[in-house]
Formats: structure tokens, sequence, C-alpha cells
């Protein structure tokens, strides 16, 4: 079965163009993947203006006109028409939601699930999206639906969400039609009548948590939203047909790629050759991104493209996995119980081939491995590092940090990871800012290097940027960019940063069974 995959961004934009009821308000669903569409949300009923006209707006939002509040409310908060002022946005907007403005509601659910002016809290918005919902939205529906299949705010329903989805759709809402496709390919039929009743709501839903006004320098505006069904056991390298596959992969056009691997952005340093297929990826690989690395691992498996190397595959799922990726484990336990492969590894440790010491070592610290001592393991990795191994030297460092093998040691796990720095590793950079950051470290440095490496692939990097700003570490706390953050890497198959997701979500939960996720 073909595992639902979706994913929206949702914001919000001025737009002062007019039209016969003025589109003041929004763009507010943008499909990144798998669509690319803008969608325009909500009509204003004011005409665009000179300034007599915002004091007219001005006017009847005094007097309780919703649409003059609510327009109003956007205008300051994109600082169109007037000044910007974030917490004058958040107060009209407010006063439109209690007037029951439908897309007054849609708009603050968005402002509430990405900490814009208010706290972040995602089972606010979660009610407002609903309420919004079953008084028609189609855009709402749509929101409503994916919400229906994260598992984090409310329980994973598969057949509501389908049903909320396909209402958004049989309104005509493209974003919706498509999902709905992918819906059917699932297997999943509409339910005979939805658990939800679909009255119409006639006042705001109550708050969970009240929401308060933050300081509108740092609001988070702009920032990507993204709801979806996060997929840990997502197998991006798996089909039958392997060959055929990671040709598919290569003949992508470079965007898609990128995508594909997490790469938002190449280092200036990259040559026109490095963004080929084969190049991206391995450029790729250096930077982090443990699909490139599975990538590259089956390649190196099954002798596609470069020369069959068993080991070389074992390497790349073993670094997948210190990466966090949970897929990485099914490929090395394969892997492993392949007949010879044990003959063939120690045949190379004997060689003293690094890449079959760092494996050997690596299955070893992973409990996937007993026939090693923990010493002897340790030693293999030194005999690496002595080599200049760097994913034997980064590996090393792995253990003193965490006290696996040895005894912990932060400070000398960071002397290894500057050592493999120095010879040029991108993820030991990112492991020596992360550790300082968390060793109490200041230097903004610290943050840019986790930034521009997040930009660049880097999965560890944007876990660990999300744990700065859930911690307000080096950066100034932002509970909603952190589950952001967390919820990205969590899409690239980190267990880690879905944990972390998880208990974001579990601080804020609220006492009711409705919220009650069950494990699955």
């Amino acid at each position: 079965m073909r595992i639902l995959f979706l994913s929206i961004i949702i914001f919000l934009v001025g737009s002062l163009s007019a039209q016969r009821q003025d589109t003041t308000i929004s763009k507010a669903i943008k499909q990144k993947w798998p669509y690319n569409h803008v969608y325009p949300l909500v009509n204003s009923r004011y005409p665009s203006y000179p300034l007599m006209t915002a004091y007219i707006l001005q006017n009847k939002a005094n007097r309780g006109d919703p649409f003059a509040q609510h327009e109003l409310g956007i205008r300051h908060l994109t600082g169109q028409g007037m000044k910007k002022d974030t917490t004058r946005a958040i107060y009209w907007i407010k006063q439109a939601v209690k007037r029951n403005l439908t897309s007054a509601w849609f708009n603050y659910a968005i402002m509430l699930n990405n900490g814009i002016g208010v706290d972040w809290n995602p089972f606010e918005a979660y009610n407002y999206f609903k309420a919004a919902a079953k008084n028609g939205m189609p855009e709402a529906q749509f929101v409503y639906g994916i919400f229906l299949t994260d598992n984090l705010v409310v329980n994973r329903n598969f057949t509501e969400a389908y049903y909320w989805i396909k209402k958004a759709a049989d309104q005509n809402f493209k974003p919706a039609k498509e999902t709905v496709k992918e819906f059917q390919k699932m297997g999943i039929e509409l339910p005979r009548k939805s658990r939800e009743d679909d009255e119409t709501i006639n006042s705001a839903p109550p708050a969970l948590v009240s929401a308060t006004v933050t300081n509108p320098q740092t609001a988070a505006w702009g920032k990507d939203w993204e709801l979806d069904f996060i997929n840990l056991e997502k197998d991006t390298v798996s089909k039958a047909d392997t060959r055929k596959y990671l040709e598919m992969i290569l003949e992508k056009n470079n965007s898609d790629l990128k995508e594909m691997l997490g790469v938002q952005k190449f280092a200036d340093s990259l040559s026109a050759n490095d963004t080929t297929g084969i190049g991206l990826i391995n450029y790729a690989v250096s930077k982090g991104s443990p699909e490139a690395l599975l990538i590259s691992g089956r390649a190196f498996q099954e002798g596609i493209i470069v020369d069959k190397n068993i080991i070389k595959a074992a390497v790349n799922y073993i670094h997948a996995f210190r990466l966090g990726s949970r897929k990485s484990v099914e490929y090395i336990m394969k892997l492993v119980q392949r007949d010879g492969f044990f003959d063939l590894l120690k045949k190379e440790v004997d060689k003293d081939n690094s890449d079959a010491m760092y494996v050997w070592a690596g299955l070893t610290a992973l409990g996937l491995d007993y026939q090693l001592a923990d010493e002897q393991a340790l030693e293999l990795l030194k005999k690496g590092v002595k080599q200049k191994h760097i994913y034997s030297i980064i590996e090393t460092g792995l253990c003193y940090y965490s006290g696996t093998l040895v005894e912990q040691n932060k400070e000398k796990a960071i002397e290894y990871w500057e050592t493999a720095e120095a010879l040029g590793s991108a993820e030991a950079k990112v492991r020596v800012a992360f550790a300082k950051i968390q060793l109490g470290s200041n230097d903004k440095k610290n943050i840019e290097v986790l930034e521009t490496a997040s930009e660049e692939g880097s999965v560890s990097a944007q876990a660990a940027l999300a744990y700065c700003y859930e911690k307000g570490l080096s950066v100034k706390q932002n509970k909603a960019e952190a589950a952001n953050l967390y919820r990205k890497a969590a899409h690239r198959g980190s267990q880690a940063a879905f944990n972390s997701l998880q208990a974001m979500y579990d601080e804020l939960r609220p006492n009711d069974d409705e919220y009650d996720i069950f494990e699955e």
C-alpha cells in the first residue's frame, strides 16, 4: 500500500488588487510537495485604498464590522496600506474571531499553528480549523483533513481525513482534488457518515490555552508550515527493480533531486560537475543527507552506477543510521544476514581496511553484533582514526560523547570531531557547533554553521537547530520554528526529531479524551 505523504505550507500574504470583493487577506495554501500552486483565500469587502479609505476601514472596524476588523488586522500584520504592527494586528483579528467570521477563524488558526504574534498552540489551531471546516470553508476542510493524518494533535483517522478532504475537493479546491487521488490509491473508502456532524458553527470554539501576544519584532511571519503524515518507515530507495529506480532518480531534474535529498541550496564552492545527478548525490552524502546515504548504499550493494562493494554499502547504511534514519536499520540487518558477509568483513579487517573496521565497530556499538568485545571495537575505530578515516573519527567522538564503549568525555568527543572537521568533514563541523552550544557557548558562529548546513542537506543540523529554537539556546526561543524544523527532519526519517516533535505536542496536550494519542 502506498503511504500518504502530504505536505502543505500555509501562510498569509496581503493582496491589494481590487476585485469584486477585493482580495486583501491572503494567498493561503501553497502546496510545496508534490504540488506547486498558490490559491487566493479570502475576499475582503473593501477596495484598495488611499488614506481616506483606510480611515473608513478603521471606523467600520471600531463599529464592530468583522470584515473590516479582519482586514484591518491583516493589513497591520503585513504592513500593506498601513503601519506594520503585530500587536494591533492580533487585536483586530481576534475581534473578528469573536464575531464569528469564519475566515478570521481560519487565519487565526494559521497564526496559532505558526506562532505568528501568539504562542504556538496547534491544539487551539486545530479547534479553529475544525470549526471553519464545518462552516463549509474548503481550505479549512482540507487542512482539517490533514490534521487527521499526522497523529500528533488527534489520533490518525484516514477515513475521516478522506471525508473532509473530499468535501474540499467537491468545492473544486485543487490541492484537495489531487490529494483525493492519493487516498484512492491507498484503497481508503469514504465513511457512510462522518463521525463529525456537519452543522454550521455559530460561535468561536473555546480557547484551550489562551494565546498571548509576543514581541512584534520576533513574529515568525512567512515561515513554512507543514502538516502531514510523517512516515518514518518510508522507503525512499526500495523498489523491486532497484536499477530502474536508481536510474529514475538520476533522471530527475536538478530541483526535484535537491528536494528529494533535503538540499535547499548548494555551497558556493560547488562545481558544475557536482550538479549532475551522481554529483548531487555525492554532494548530499558529504553534507549528511540520510536520503543520499541510503541511495548511495543501495547503489554499492547492487553494483549500479558504481562498482559493487558490500562494505561501502554497509558504511553508508550505518552512517545513515547515525544521522537518525530508522529505515537504514532494515538495510543493515538484511546486509549482515547475507551469507558470507562476516567472512568478507573479517577478511577486509585483517587487511586494515578502514571502511571494514568502521563497519564492524559500528555494528558492535549499535548492538547489532556481539562477536567483538567493546575494547576490540574501540581498537578498530582507533586504527581507523590513525588512518584519518573520517567516519571512524566521528564515530569515536560519538562514543566519547554518549559514553558508548568508553567512559563519557564530551570535551574529548569535541576534539575528535574537530580533527574530522580539519579533514574537511561537514558533518563533524555540525557536531562541533552543536556540542559547543549544548555546553553553553553563545558564539553566534555556531548557529550560523547549523543554519548553513541545514540548508545544504544535513538532517542532524536541521534537528540541532530545532533543539536550539525549542530551548532558546543561542537564539530567541521559538516553539513554532522548532516544531517546523523537527517536522522537516522527521519527514526525512529522523526518529529522534519525531520524538522531540511529539514531546513538544505532549507538553501542550489538553486533558481531554479527544487529544489522547494511541500508539500504533
